[in-house]
C-alpha cells in the first residue's frame, strides 16, 4: 500500500467515524443537556459547535482509532458475542468521557460549577449507556459508507444487502434525521 493510499484511507476513516459519532450522539446529548441537566439551548448548541470542531479537529478520529485499538487488545471482532461487544463499548465510553467531558463543558461556556459537575458526572453515565448504541452505529456507518464491511449480528440484513448507492443515501438520511431531531428538541425547550 502506497503512502498516499494509506493517507487517503485514514482520511476516509477520519471523516466517516467523526460523522457517525456526531450523528448518533448529538440528539441524545441535546435531549439530556436541556431536558435533564437544565442547560440553556444556547449553551447546548454551543456545546454541539465546540464538539463538531473538536471531533473534526481530531478527537473523533482519536475516539475511533482508540476504540479499534481497545477492541484489538481484547480480541473483539464483529463476530464476538454482542454482549461482550456491548460491555466493551460501555467501558470504552466511560474511560474516554471521564477525561473528555469536564473540560469540554467548560470550554462550551458552562460556568455554573453545580451544572458543570452534574453535566460532567452524569454525562459519563449517559455516554457509557449511549455507547451501547454508538459502537454498533459506528460499525454500521462504516459499512453504509463503503469503508468497512460490518458483520455484527445486530446489523439488519435488509440494510446490509442494499446497493452501495442506497447505503450512502441511508447514511446521508441519518445525518439529516439527527439534525432534524435536534431542532425538534431545542424547539421544545423554550
Amino acid at each position: 500500500m502506497s503512502k498516499l493510499t494509506k493517507i487517503i484511507d485514514n482520511l476516509k476513516y477520519y471523516v466517516v467515524d467523526s460523522t457517525a459519532l456526531l450523528t448518533e450522539t448529538f440528539p441524545v446529548f441535546a435531549a439530556w443537556e436541556v431536558g435533564v441537566v437544565g442547560m440553556s439551548n444556547d449553551v447546548s448548541i454551543n456545546a454541539k459547535m465546540v464538539a463538531t470542531g473538536l471531533v473534526f479537529g481530531g478527537s473523533g478520529w482519536a475516539m475511533g482509532k482508540g476504540r479499534d485499538l481497545w477492541r484489538r487488545s481484547f480480541n473483539i471482532v464483529d463476530s464476538t458475542k454482542e454482549k461482550v461487544q456491548a460491555a466493551h463499548d460501555f467501558l470504552y465510553q466511560v474511560a474516554f468521557n471521564s477525561v473528555f467531558l469536564p473540560p469540554f463543558y467548560y470550554a462550551s461556556g458552562e460556568r455554573d460549577l453545580e451544572t458543570l459537575a452534574i453535566a460532567s458526572g452524569t454525562g459519563v453515565a449517559v455516554a457509557a449507556t449511549n455507547g451501547l448504541a454508538l459502537g454498533p452505529f459506528m460499525d454500521m456507518y462504516r459499512d453504509l459508507t463503503g469503508l468497512k464491511e460490518c458483520e455484527r449480528s445486530i446489523y439488519p440484513r435488509f440494510i446490509k444487502n442494499q446497493s452501495p448507492i442506497t447505503k450512502k443515501a441511508i447514511a446521508t438520511g441519518l445525518v439529516a434525521g439527527s439534525v432534524g431531531l435536534m431542532g425538534l428538541i431545542y424547539s421544545q425547550n423554550t
